[in-house]
């Protein structure tokens, strides 16, 4: 990465004076925003009222050392994503541990390098910036998804409305002038023959008939159309391997619909035949 970046915004906080005019004359002389704060209460109230995009940060400080300072940060839910560079003179291995362990993501030692620290908080700042970019393209594509989502969960209620009153509209039609004019059909002089195909055709209206009634309460108990297939051939005496066969889904997958058409249709003893219930019905 190079140290040539869009002006970032640095919050230096150390209790050494001289230390923030050099860490700030070399970030402010290659582009970089600088604010400082000389102890970690100060540093806390600016970081919250307008957080930075990086954390320069000593350790040894009067009050608040830098480690806790960093935890301090870290609490916050604004500023527990801001990257922390610890710069201090210790190069003892614990001093470097615990700066990761509190959430630092890298540690300079004094004397300063200029092109050590540049590099590494060109590096660190570009990182920041483009987890946040990448946060920003999830949370624009969740919510895209989530108003696909829910679009189609209106689409699909909608499509079982129209399903249910469709199927109200067939029924009305079958009960109220089909099966009525085939029995007036049926007392009119006839033959054999035309009697028994008028016979059959009024008893498969009535099967129809019924079929259709039996949808509707299973639509009206919240069933899914799957379940109501399910449903269907349980009552009919099917297994479950014969309806995983005829409906070309997993055994499983059938065992669990049947396991949610009993809670839908709210049947709590298990020694009841889900077969029997539909029957009923």
């Amino acid at each position: 990465m190079s140290t040539a970046m869009t002006p970032s915004d640095i919050l230096i906080i150390d209790d050494n004076p001289d230390m923030i005019h050099l860490l700030g004359k070399l970030l402010t002389e290659n582009g970089h925003q600088v604010r400082a704060a000389k102890d970690s209460s100060r540093a806390l109230e600016i970081a919250r009222a307008n957080p930075p995009e990086l954390f320069l940060l000593d350790i040894e400080m009067p009050g608040m050392d830098g480690f806790d300072l960093c935890i301090e940060l870290k609490k916050t839910e604004e500023l527990v994503d801001i990257p922390v560079i610890f710069v201090s003179g210790h190069e003892q291995q614990d001093h470097k541990i615990r700066a990761f362990e509190v959430g630092g993501v890298d540690y300079i030692c004094k004397p300063i390098h200029a092109g050590e620290l540049l590099s590494r908080v060109n590096n660190h700042v570009e990182l920041y910036r483009l987890r946040r970019e990448l946060e920003v393209q999830v949370e624009a594509k969740t919510r895209e998804l989530e108003e696909t989502l829910t679009a189609l969960r209106v689409l699909m209620t909608q499509q079982q409305q129209d399903s249910k009153d469709a199927e109200k509209t067939i029924l009305n039609n079958i009960n109220n002038l089909v099966i009525p004019y085939a029995e007036r059909l049926h007392k009119t002089p006839m033959n054999e023959n035309q009697k028994t195909i008028v016979e059959m055709l009024i008893a498969n209206l009535k099967q129809v008939s019924e079929s259709l009634i039996n949808n509707h309460e299973l639509l009206e108990m919240k069933l899914t159309p799957v379940e109501i297939q399910v449903a269907n051939l349980i009552k009919e005496g099917k297994q479950t391997k014969e309806i995983a066969s005829l409906l070309n889904l997993s055994d499983l997958t059938i065992s669990t619909h049947r396991k949610n058409i009993r809670r839908k249709l709210n049947i709590k003893d298990r020694k009841l035949s889900l077969n029997a219930y539909l029957s009923s019905l």
